[in-house]
């Protein structure tokens, strides 16, 4: 695909309108929204767009893009590498005979994926220093390909939270059968079908645009361009509407299911609890009333023996519960940020309230990076099995006193 020099200047003056951090086309959809809806489409990007200075200004929105997205979200994302990385380490030295395991290292992985596409696609920022048509050329290479990419990852690792939740509450609810039904071969098979799937769904986005490189006065240089293609000419408003339906079905879902299994969970550990501080109270009674007591409710023990976990199992369910709250308040600014499109037609990508729209986004955004960095930490606090192995691979950072754990 070329565009001619007109074209190719008009785009990088669009791009300049917005400042030398040009807002990505893209960034709506990491907030759930396309931002190609409606009249607001743009038929090219030639078209300059000049932000509506409502509540913040567009010079704060460019110290706050430089901050938040070339700095902050850059070093949640390196940190995300890192963390990520090493939790997989960890996870390959244990093996995978645990489902556990299987399934932690499946999130781990499209975590993975997500903070590497951050910190590629963050490079126009030193990029940018060198040449404003460097910058220009890697936003418009990154935009269609690895924006949407960070984008779905993103969508994946909810689903798989989604399934580790459900997951564990079975193993709460029916302890003693659920072995037998989620073997370490189904939660790997269910991991490959739940990526593959979530992926598929939202891949036709990447089938709307194509990319070419034009010669442009405006930079003096070549640079690279995208635009519409004509898939996205004769299937448009079609695919852009199940992109956005789906996009907001995902996580609403994923959401209800996460809370739903969660409040289950606490309950039944609580129950267990409960169960356990009894048989233990009239255990340690030794005299015949306490043996007549004990004999006169075999309902409550048979209850207790029904529903119980080892203290392995239950410190496990602990320790993902606190992973699912994390994606739990990960989640919070994301719905916030959808009331905000529902109740406001202008909190929107190209209309009135750009510019917080942005800003929402970039919060979003910010939280999800959060929650892709973090888990090596939940691990190594409240997993005794995975501090000894990550102290064993890695003697330097120091051994700590391993207490109680999975």
């Amino acid at each position: 695909m070329m565009l001619n020099n007109t074209s190719s200047d008009l785009l990088a003056a669009s791009a300049a309108g917005l400042g030398d951090s040009w807002t990505t086309p893209g960034l709506a959809d990491l907030a759930g929204g396309s931002g190609l809806a409606g009249d607001e489409e743009k038929k090219s990007y030639g078209d300059v767009f000049i932000a509506s200075e409502a509540i913040i200004s567009n010079r704060a929105l460019e110290i706050i893009e430089n901050l938040i997205d070339v700095f902050v979200i850059s070093l949640l994302a390196l940190l995300g590498i890192v963390t990520n990385i090493l939790d997989l380490a960890v996870f390959y030295r244990q093996g995978f005979k645990d489902s556990v395991n299987i399934s932690l290292a499946a999130i781990a992985v499209w975590d993975l994926i997500k903070c590497v596409c951050g910190i590629a696609i963050r490079v126009y920022g030193p990029l940018g220093w060198h040449s404003r048509a460097y910058r220009y050329t890697w936003k418009s290479l990154t935009t269609p390909t690895l924006v949407y990419l960070q984008v779905f990852a993103n969508y994946v690792s909810y689903v798989l939270a989604a399934y580790v939740s459900f997951e564990r509450c079975l193993c709460v609810t029916i302890p003693f059968k659920v072995k037998s039904i989620v073997t370490p071969r189904l939660t790997f098979i269910m991991m490959i079908l739940i990526s593959v799937l979530v992926i598929a769904s939202f891949g036709v986005i990447f089938f709307i645009y194509d990319i070419g490189w034009v010669y442009s006065t405006y930079f003096n240089a070549t640079v690279a361009v995208f635009e519409f293609n004509s898939f996205h000419r004769n299937h448009g408003p079609v695919v852009i509407a199940y992109f956005n339906l789906i996009g907001i079905i995902n996580p609403i879902f994923c959401f209800i299911v996460i809370v739903t299994c969660t409040a289950i969970i606490v309950y039944q550990l609580n129950k267990m609890s409960r169960f356990r501080a009894a048989a233990t109270a009239a255990s340690s009674k030794t005299d015949s009333a306490a043996t007549t007591t004990v004999a006169a409710t075999p309902d409550a023990a048979a209850a207790a023996a029904g529903n119980s976990l080892s203290s392995r199992d239950r410190q496990v369910v602990k320790m993902l519960v606190v992973v699912i709250i994390v994606y739990i308040v990960a989640l919070l600014p994301r719905f916030a940020h959808y009331a905000g499109k529902f109740t406001e037609p202008d909190f929107a990508y190209l209309r009135r309230y750009h510019n917080m729209f942005t800003l929402s986004s970039y919060i979003v955004l910010t939280f999800d990076y959060i929650n892709a960095s973090v888990n090596l930490f939940i691990y190594l606090t409240m997993s005794t099995n995975f501090r000894a192995t990550f102290y064993q691979m890695f003697p330097a950072c120091g051994k700590k006193k391993l207490g109680s754990g999975a």
